[in-house]
């Protein structure tokens, strides 16, 4: 309700542009101000919305928009990630495409600055070739765009963990100026640069911070501003969905305690841990039927898990599967709440085109995978369930540095699967002692397969 009630304080207006459609937070007064802000690799523009909210307080109009391939954008990158000619070039023009835009739209009186986060920190980097743009500011920067000379004025901020891309952005401006120290401004005629950074925080809430915006607000030279308590939207959106998570898994009472033993324990183990190695012969599988790129691999990769698995789960048979229609449906209403929420105030979680296309090509391979998953689990102590978790995203990591060019692309798999269980394994855990472990397996295979959809960026195959 606060995050709700503070983003219609803002006024928006929506742009369609041939890339993508563009969002523009107007400033809290008449400005000929605009900052575009881009999100890194996988993100979406509402990991960005805070920063653009502040920004906009501050006397700037933020612009908001979706890479080609991320969130609602359904472009496909160019699958060439390694060549500055290929997906680097893409993206920059991209953003040079919008920056022509805003300057069309608005006209040539008013003045762009850019923010770009990650992956995008290279992008404004290299898009500032335009020298109508005013300031350049990169968090968590890695560019190697970076000159003596160019950018003119440059703004690095880092996360205080991130001590690789710190070290990067201090050697960044000391080839300006040898003897320079972090959190301090240099200058001289021409060009401006600072390397800054931020106390507690890593790679992503590094973007979510406070102080993070301050120091941009500081070296864009807008309005002095800093956010009350109650706007710090993260923080209200993270407890929104603990006590989501936490009343949805406590809808059921008297929760049965199942007494498990150390030879149940082994059996699960060892079935998981032989079809995760079984399926890792998935790297050797060619098989290019989509336009896109890398979802049949992870079809193919955890279908053959829950394959392996089954076939060695002579007892289990799918056939008894009986659907108790109302609490299923429940289980499906309470994951589709938190979809919705999730979309809305944290990252673009929706389905649409080539989106659709992966979520029917994942949706079966998928859904074997959580059935058998479960059922194991089901019959497993807590720690031994944590390690069967686990197996499948430690076999699909293998893939990653056995096969980098098939599989390398598709890395963010490992954090979604592993957020994907923080907060829906949560629910599942309780719903599947009331409902059984084969409605929370369909339940999982729904959602995972929609979650891998959704939010892995869409490449050309």
């Amino acid at each position: 309700m606060f995050v709700e009630l503070d983003r219609r304080s803002y006024e928006s207006n929506i742009f369609n542009n041939s890339d993508s459609n563009i969002e523009i937070i107007k400033s809290i007064h008449p400005s000929k101000e605009f900052t575009i802000i881009s999100h890194g690799f996988a993100g979406s523009k509402e990991m960005m919305r805070q920063i653009a909210y502040d920004i906009a307080n501050a006397g700037s109009n933020a612009v908001l928009f979706d890479f080609i391939g991320h969130g609602s954008n359904q472009h496909k990158l160019v699958n060439q990630p390694t060549e500055i000619t290929g997906t680097t070039q893409q993206l920059v023009n991209q953003l040079s495409n919008l920056i022509k835009f805003v300057y069309e739209k608005f006209g040539d009186e008013i003045s762009i600055s850019l923010v770009g986060h990650s992956m995008a920190s290279d992008i404004v980097i290299r898009a500032s070739a335009d020298k109508r743009i005013k300031s350049v500011v990169a968090i968590s920067p890695y560019s190697t765009g970076i000159t003596k000379d160019f950018p003119k004025d440059l703004l690095l901020v880092s996360g205080q963990f991130e001590n690789h891309l710190r070290l990067h952005a201090l050697q960044m401006v000391k080839i300006f100026k040898p003897e320079v120290k972090e959190n301090t401004e240099y200058a001289d005629e021409k060009i401006r640069r600072k390397a800054s950074f931020i106390d507690n925080t890593g790679h992503v809430s590094v973007i979510y911070a406070p102080q993070t915006t301050r120091i941009i607000i500081d070296w864009l030279k807008l309005d002095n501003y800093d956010r009350p308590f109650w706007k710090t939207q993260i923080g209200w959106i993270i407890i929104g969905i603990t006590l989501i998570v936490f009343g949805m898994s406590r809808l059921n009472a008297n929760l049965v305690h199942q007494n498990i033993t150390d030879l149940e324990d082994r059996r699960a183990l060892r079935k998981l841990l032989l079809a995760t190695i079984c399926a890792l012969s998935s790297g050797f599988i060619e098989i290019n039927l989509l336009p896109i790129y890398g979802f049949e691999r992870i079809a193919i990769y955890f279908g053959l898990i829950g394959l392996f698995a089954y076939l060695s789960s002579f007892d289990y048979q799918i056939t008894k599967l009986k659907i108790h229609l109302l609490l299923w449906l429940k289980l499906i209403l309470c994951f589709g709440v938190l979809c919705f929420l999730i979309n809305r105030y944290v990252g673009s979680f929706t389905l649409s085109e080539n989106r659709i296309t992966a979520f029917i090509i994942l949706i079966l391979p998928v859904t074997l995978f959580c059935l058998v998953i479960e059922k194991l689990i089901a019959t497993s102590s807590i720690w031994v369930s944590i390690v069967l978790r686990g197996l499948p995203i430690i076999g699909f990591s293998i893939l990653l540095i056995l096969f980098p060019e098939q599989y390398g692309l598709m890395f963010t798999t490992v954090l979604i699967y592993i957020l994907y269980f923080i907060v829906f394994g949560y629910i599942g855990r309780h719903q599947r002692k009331k409902i059984g472990h084969l409605k929370v397996g369909l339940a999982h295979g729904m959602f995972l397969s929609f979650a891998f959809a959704a939010t892995n960026p869409i490449f050309a195959l």
